[in-house]
């Protein structure tokens, strides 16, 4: 890092090359170079401890998903959270690292920032202790200013994940990434910029710009702010240009609005982005140059009305999300984040609800990209803990921080609609739940009045309604059944589901559409999870305890699976929310005595909710059933449905709202093809087939993208499955196949799994069974180009090898 030549510039344009660049603000990523050690360690924040023996790691990092040194899977049946954490363990953690200055970058602003530690977490600068930090997903900044020397420096960090802290898998350690700034001593405050829209029609659009700048310097000076704007094609379409006299250690805000014709806004289908760049000077010298992402786009929510976008109605198709990212662990990978928001949108969710903690800025940017809103939470617990060690330890001490991180590091993106302040809070229904309900929302309003605030609220009606009173919008967890009374009895409530279950899918969703002032429905989940054990499959028992026993590690509640597979409860959804996308497929119930995973009524007497929409399969392949009923499920947006079995009529049916846009059929069992056709007006309009498959006889291996650089970041995510001779995708259990992924070169495995909620293998070495003819790899860039050798083996079956170029960052 000796050397701002090799450093990366922020905002550096055309607008700013015109003026001399002997400094500008600097911003230093630090994923590579990272020693780890598992484990209490002492004396490790001492800048000459010798931690060559330990592990070399790149951030983010999750120590917990690792497999132990002597290649043992991770998972614990004894592990202290339980089924909570997917019988995976915390603990204590150990990370050192080496950075060097020059002396002029020595002398500047020197901000260090870390976007998330799970949790509890110490850190040090040259064995000097500098900041505690508890929040597990808040971002938290350190002023390294006058700590810093020209040369050698060390940061320690201790992770200190006491279990149990809470009710889902987080993860262990540097979870997200770390990067430091070094700024002038005259420069733009970083978390201070404040864009707001106050006008987004068609004919208009307005960017007010707020940019505090301070000088630090001994000196007074007068500073020239410029902010600019431009569009997509890179022209310039407004620019503003002030300039203040500050004295030495004074700051000023700058008021900028900037006008815009006819502006390209931000909305769900067409997410057009803006770029503000903005460059401080002093006489002829540039000091600070940034550049920041705008979407220019307006909301509003009433009960008449609805949720506006821009002025226009839109429906919240939402979809609950937790932090992990399967093989990955908790590891917040640019990639792996944004790739489960692309998941969403092309499965038809236009929201996302980040549950129950602060959103990554990888999601929010992924959000802001593709066009996705976001409900972006802050806690699961407040005064009162769910779990023995979770965040209510430190709540009363630390949420005015954490609530400043979760609304300053978001406010500035489009994406962000509401604030949640909460989920399923135990003191909620107090007279002191209410008390802190009003405290975090008038802070959260304090630092953005632009944006509605919500929490999800698991309260019978009319027992909510002083805690409803607080919010703007009103979170309903499970509870769909009170809104038309509780419409009647607050008329201007604007409501929606901030959790729903799959099974009661359509349910909720017509009330969305029969009610304006019910705005969405969020469903839990979208996306599958580590942790929380077997809920959808087997519910919630008595007291919240006991979920799914051991080897049970994922919730198995996502409507999409942990390797990014629809499952057919996400097909539905596009049918009964019109998408287009989708708008006919068919589904086999699980023939009885057949169920390849643990039968719902072992847990009956137990299970007091039940997440899953039902036990259907995209499979026509039932050995042993022939000549039995099968009962096949088609949804289909066509008011006219037809199945064929090998070419032979079964019969039509009509579909409507009425019949919740699906038709059930009872199909005895013969091997070859099921069809199902929908009509539209009398023609057949669209069709979705199921065929028999054979044994194995291929694997076919696809990459997600064909060239990553070597930044150390870039993810590929290589996708297996197993096909017969003809091509047909194998889906029954009893012909999934053992495999061995390998990779070489100028990269890395990161992780491999299959989705099979109960089967313990481990997510690091490359070595594991399909599930249902299917399995993932995730390959990460090193830090050089050249190439990625990925070779897959299947137990039988030729061997895959692909290449993947490398190129240099």
């Amino acid at each position: 890092m000796t050397g701002r030549q090799n450093l990366k510039w922020i905002g550096v344009s055309a607008m700013v090359l015109a003026f001399a660049t002997p400094a500008l603000a600097e911003k230093i990523e630090l994923t590579q170079g990272w020693a780890f050690r598992a484990g209490t360690v002492d004396g490790a924040q001492a800048v000459g401890f010798d931690d060559s023996q330990w592990q070399r790691v790149s951030v983010p990092h999750d120590f917990s998903i690792q497999d132990t040194p002597d290649g043992t899977p991770p998972f614990n049946k004894d592990a202290v959270p339980g089924s909570d954490s997917g019988y995976l363990s915390g603990g204590e953690g150990w990370y050192r690292r080496d950075i060097d200055f020059d002396p002029k970058t020595a002398a500047d602003i020197v901000y260090l920032t870390f976007e998330a530690v799970y949790m509890d977490a110490d850190i040090w600068l040259n064995g000097v202790h500098i900041a505690k930090h508890h929040y597990g997903y808040t971002a938290f900044t350190l002023d390294l200013t006058g700590k810093v020397k020209a040369g050698k420096n060390v940061i320690a960090v201790r992770v200190n994940h006491v279990d149990p802290s809470s009710r889902w898998y987080a993860g262990s350690g540097i979870i997200r990434p770390v990067h430091l700034e070094s700024l002038d001593r005259i420069h733009i405050d970083p978390q201070g910029l404040v864009v707001t829209i106050p006008v987004a029609t068609a004919d208009k659009g307005v960017v007010a710009v707020k940019t505090p700048v301070k000088n630090t310097s001994a000196k007074a000076a007068t500073v020239v702010l410029t902010s600019v704007l431009r569009d997509a094609a890179g022209r310039r379409v407004g620019e503003s240009r002030l300039s203040q006299a500050l004295k030495p250690g004074a700051a000023h805000s700058f008021d900028q609005t900037l006008s815009i014709n006819r502006p390209a806004l931000w909305s769900i289908e067409t997410p057009n982005l803006y770029r503000l760049e903005q460059a401080v000077q002093v006489g002829d010298k540039l000091v600070d140059a940034r550049a920041t992402r705008v979407g220019i786009r307006t909301i509003t929510v009433d009960a008449q009305n609805g949720f506006l976008l821009n002025g226009q109605p839109v429906e919240l198709k939402g979809g609950n999300i937790h932090h992990d990212n399967y093989m990955l662990g908790a590891e917040g990978w640019v990639d792996a984040d944004k790739r489960k928001v692309a998941l969403m949108k092309a499965a038809g969710y236009n929201a996302i609800r980040n549950a129950h903690n602060p959103a990554s800025q990888a999601t929010l940017d992924a959000a802001d990209e593709l066009g996705v809103l976001v409900v972006n939470e802050a806690f699961d617990a407040w005064n009162y803990a769910k779990k023995d060690k979770d965040y209510a330890r430190f709540f009363k001490a630390d949420w005015k921080q954490d609530i400043d991180s979760l609304v300053i590091t978001g406010r500035n993106h489009p994406s962000v609609i509401f604030w949640s302040i909460g989920n399923e809070i135990p003191e909620q229904g107090s007279a002191e739940g209410v008390a802190t309900a009003r405290m975090l929302a008038t802070r959260v309003r304090e630092l953005d009045p632009t944006r509605p605030v919500t929490q999800g609220v698991n309260l019978d009606s009319p027992a909510n309604a002083s805690l409803f009173a607080e919010l703007d919008v009103a979170g309903y967890n499970y509870r769909a059944h009170f809104f038309a009374k509780d419409h009647v009895d607050h008329p201007k409530r604007v409501m929606f589901t901030t959790e729903s279950t799959s099974k009661d899918a359509f349910k909720y969703w017509r009330i969305v559409e029969d009610m304006p002032s019910v705005i969405g429905d969020f469903v839990w989940t979208s996306v599958d999870y580590i942790g929380e054990a077997g809920i959808g499959w087997m519910g919630y028992s008595k007291g919240w305890k006991d979920l799914g026993p051991y080897p049970w590690h994922l919730a198995y509640s996502g409507e999409i699976d942990v390797t990014g597979r629809k499952r057919p409860a996400a097909y539905y959804r596009e049918v009964f929310w019109k998408t287009g996308r989708t708008p006919i497929s068919a589904f086999v119930r699980q023939p009885a005595g057949t169920e390849d995973l643990p039968d719902r009524e072992l847990f009956k007497d137990k299970a007091s909710l039940d997440w899953s929409l039902e036990d259907l399969h995209e499979s026509w392949t039932w050995k042993g059933q022939d000549g039995k009923p099968l009962e096949v499920v088609v949804y289909s947006e066509f008011p006219e449905v037809e199945l064929l079995l090998n070419g032979r009529s079964l019969g039509k049916k009509a579909v409507s709202v009425d019949s919740a846009y699906k038709a059930d059929f009872n199909v005895p069992y013969a091997p070859g093809t099921l069809t199902a056709v929908g009509y539209r007006d009398g023609r057949a309009a669209g069709q979705w087939q199921l065929r028999t498959a054979g044994q194995p006889a291929s694997a076919r291996v696809t990459l997600d993208r064909t060239q990553i650089a070597g930044n150390g970041k870039d993810l590929v995510y290589a996708t297996i499955e197993l096909l017969d001779r003809d091509g047909v995708p194998v889906y029954a259990q009893a012909d999934d196949r053992k495999v061995v992924i390998e990779v070489t070169g100028a990269g890395t495995l990161a992780g491999a799994g299959s989705g099979n909620p109960q089967r313990i293998e481990s997510l690091k070495s490359g070595r594991v069974t399909t599930f249902h003819g299917r399995a993932q790899a995730v390959i990460q860039a090193g830090d050089r180009a050249g190439s990625v050798i990925v070779t897959v083996t299947v137990n039988g079956l030729p061997t895959q090898r692909l290449i993947v170029p490398v190129v240099a960052p």
